[in-house]
């Protein structure tokens, strides 16, 4: 009989184990989220037909604007100050709050799609679409010309950042994690001055307490005979973009994998911490293991993310000793500015996939059959993969490409569903053993 009693207690733990819930909660905000974050210490995420929700503790959420009809897809929300904020998209929408995300306003700006904006208020503010970069002065529109200082292969416009309707940057690049400067204004887009911090390479630009900051790598012992230098983390700080400070605060944990994948609300070191490094002391955060993308915001007890769902997890308090051991999540790469490339009823907005895959099954190159369909909104709906080299990298494939986004498809002026197929080639790679 005892035997039995403990029997069946060891199988009880088991189950109860084997059913721990994951620590990431799904919320259904009412419409398909692209994106999260946060004003103060209150979630906000946003996505298709301009859908807005808000939320105090990342599990109930709050509708709080979506269109009637043929509503935009919604691809940055941001907050300048407790009571002004703005969302933007596909076909020149801008939405505005001045009072706090209760009611928001809907204004174009031009007709194509904004891929990054920051606004300072309703009639000033700076954007970037496929094509070109955009300022807005007294509510006019004006292209930001690229003054001859700026280098030809500099054909990257990452991100955007306006502190006020005098003080607007944009951060410009020859690619990914490349050479980068800034592009700014302090006299509301009259004179643009480029600066490019020497042996700097800045990642993210972000608007944080009034400042400029980025985020990168800098080389240090460069001058040394037969040393060609140290890269280091480096998060600097501006209120012009052209005067930098480096930060007081402690980026130790940025050298184990490097800081990355930064907002407002500070950078990942990892998918498993969480870095603060916008004030004058540094904290951090354990990252439960499970859903994290780098569409991500934190208040100061949860993390809320967008994979697919939004998800929603507990903080837990940490120290810059512990060493992260996982790299961060990719980011959405903007494309290069210049004419856009469209294709029938679609017009892609983020379209990439790894062109190299590693699996320890089998390696070479392969074509691979795709096929998908577009929503009304322009998110995949479905994602049918035939002949991948391996169930590991149709797996792959299938999660990033049902993360694409595209200009909601229409027709004759109405929303209309698009299937699309084709065959893409991939390389494979074995790891070392």
């Amino acid at each position: 009989m005892h035997r039995k009693l403990a029997a069946f207690a060891i199988l009880l733990t088991l189950t109860l184990f084997a059913q721990d819930p994951s620590p990431w909660v799904a919320a259904a905000p009412g419409f398909r989220p692209i994106g999260v974050t946060t004003n103060g210490d209150t979630f906000w995420t946003f996505g298709s037909n301009e859908g807005i929700a808000s939320s105090a503790d990342g599990k109930s959420w709050q509708r709080r604007h979506s269109a009637t009809t043929n509503g935009a897809l919604l691809l940055g929300l941001e907050f300048l100050s407790p009571k002004f904020g703005f969302a933007y998209g596909t076909g020149g929408v801008v939405l505005f709050t001045t009072d706090a995300g209760q009611t928001w306003t809907s204004q174009t700006f031009g007709t194509d799609t904004i891929l990054a904006g920051s606004f300072s208020d309703s009639n000033h503010g700076i954007f970037r679409t496929a094509s070109s970069i955009f300022y807005v002065a007294d509510s006019q529109i004006h292209p930001v010309a690229l003054p001859s200082t700026v280098p030809k292969d500099f054909q990257y416009a990452p991100a955007v950042a306006a502190l006020s309707p005098d003080h607007m940057t944009v951060a410009l690049s020859e690619g990914w994690r490349s050479r980068t400067g800034f592009l700014s204004t302090v006299d509301g887009g009259k004179t643009w001055i480029f600066y490019e911090p020497p042996h700097i390479t800045p990642y993210d630009l972000v608007a944080s307490g009034g400042q400029y900051w980025f985020v990168g790598t800098e080389t240090v012992g460069y001058d040394k005979t037969g040393n060609g230098g140290l890269g280091v983390p480096a998060v600097l700080s501006s209120s012009d973009g052209q005067q930098w400070q480096h930060t007081t605060a402690n980026i130790h944990a940025c050298h184990w994998e490097g800081c990355d994948a930064c907002n407002a609300t500070g950078c990942l070191v990892s998918a498993s911490m969480l870095i603060r490094p916008f004030s004058s002391a540094s904290t951090f955060n354990r990252i439960p293991p499970g859903h994290l993308t780098a569409a991500w915001a934190a208040n100061s007890n949860t993390v809320c993310t967008v994979d697919g769902t939004l998800y929603c997890a507990a903080l837990a308090p940490t120290s810059d000793l512990d060493k992260p051991g996982d790299p961060q999540p990719d980011e959405r790469i903007l494309p290069r500015l210049g004419p856009e490339k469209t294709s029938g009823p679609l017009r892609c907005i983020s379209c990439s996939l790894d062109p190299i895959f590693v699996d320890h099954s089998v390696g070479g190159r392969f074509t691979v059959h795709v096929a998908f369909v577009i929503g009304t909104d322009g998110v995949p709906e479905s994602v049918s993969i035939d002949k991948a080299p391996s169930p590991a990298i149709e797996a792959k494939m299938r999660a990033a490409m049902l993360s694409w986004l595209f200009e909601p498809p229409v027709k004759d002026g109405a929303p209309i569903k698009v299937s699309s197929q084709g065959n893409v080639t991939i390389n494979v790679v074995r790891p070392p053993k």
